[in-house]
């Protein structure tokens, strides 16, 4: 069966159903629960997001990307430095590491029903790889599909040669677009949270996404023209999960004003984080932070994973005892 004819035309119904959203996660690779948030929660958390957005556009550190004409690289394949930028061309801001920037963004981390989908995704327990904000702006173009697990090893028969896992590229090799399928997929081991906090339509850059492609086991192909892509439209409030082999990006903001959504994505405990949370946490802060929150963020010491020195310690701290080379007296 060819990767093409494993794809859904049509992705679910929002629903406010706990266990259909389950469902639909399997089914379809997302789900969509309406009014995650209510009126209170929402208006703060937009408001918190704007401010911020404002604030660090004045202070210069503002993060764009998204831009038409935008020019990333410069003649010898490197990043410019002022890639990111307006200046640049870039149009949608991003914000990053918003566990430091407001305590309705770090709510989103220990939700019940971040607990619940995320949970039903990778298990009970799970790490923040990042938490941010995209703000999609008139104007911004459209992203293109990819997955969150793009960095995945592909499943190889016995014996054979196989790419090894640090030359793996976000320019996916031939076995991933067409994966034998002989051999199995992956399992997914990232989940990601769309806290909306605007209404998400197809003209102001909702999420494409590509139902039932996280069952494929492949990578979206380059020519994306004749995918049966679909936009996760849904009212300001309500809360997209999807796991991390679906096709997913934004789309295109050809009208309206701009759509603001937080993306919290989480991965399981033995993987790398996007964002080093055990580093970039605002330590005074961290004093404040549930044993859960401290957890999420990927504190706690896993099967002796993320430590500093004994294993047999349970949680890590922002700035740890070390041990440095000593002579006995």
């Amino acid at each position: 069966m060819a990767v093409t004819d494993m794809l859904l035309t049509s992705g679910p119904s929002i629903t406010d159903d706990l266990d259909q959203a389950k469902a639909d996660l399997s089914t379809f690779g997302y789900c969509i629960v309406a009014n995650a948030l209510d009126a209170s929660a929402l208006e703060a958390a937009r408001a918190r997001l704007v401010e911020q957005a404002e604030a660090e556009e004045q202070r210069g550190v503002s993060f764009r990307d998204a831009g038409p004409q935008q020019r990333m690289v410069d003649d010898f394949g490197n990043f410019k430095s002022d890639a990111f930028s307006a200046a640049n061309g870039g149009v949608n801001q991003r914000l990053w590491m918003l566990v430091n920037k407001g305590e309705c963004f770090r709510d989103m981390v220990v939700h019940e029903l971040t607990d619940e989908l995320v949970g039903h995704v990778l298990g009970s327990e799970f790490i923040a790889s990042t938490i941010g904000a995209n703000i999609a702006k008139q104007g911004g173009s459209r992203m293109g599909l990819h997955t969150d697990q793009w960095w995945m090893p592909q499943p190889i028969k016995r014996g054979a040669d196989y790419l090894r896992p640090s030359h793996i590229t976000r320019a996916a090799a031939a076995e991933f677009i067409e994966p034998d399928p002989t051999i199995g997929i992956s399992p997914p081991v990232v989940a990601n949270c769309m806290w909306m906090l605007s209404d998400f339509t197809a003209e102001n850059g909702a999420t494409e996404v590509v139902p039932g492609s996280h069952l494929t086991g492949a990578h979206p192909p380059a020519d994306q023209s004749d995918l049966p892509i679909v936009h996760a439209e849904a009212p300001a409030g309500s809360l997209m999960v999807f796991e991390g082999r679906l096709w997913h990006g934004t789309g295109a903001h050809t009208s309206g004003e701009d759509r603001l959504g937080v993306l919290a994505t989480f991965c399981a405990p033995q993987f790398r984080q996007q964002e080093n949370q055990t580093i970039g946490v605002d330590p005074e802060l961290f004093e404040t932070f549930s044993p859960k929150l401290r957890e999420r963020l990927g504190f706690k010491v896993w099967n002796a994973y993320g430590r500093v020195e004994s294993p047999a310690e349970p949680m890590v701290q922002p700035i740890p005892d070390r041990v440095g080379e000593l002579r006995p007296t």
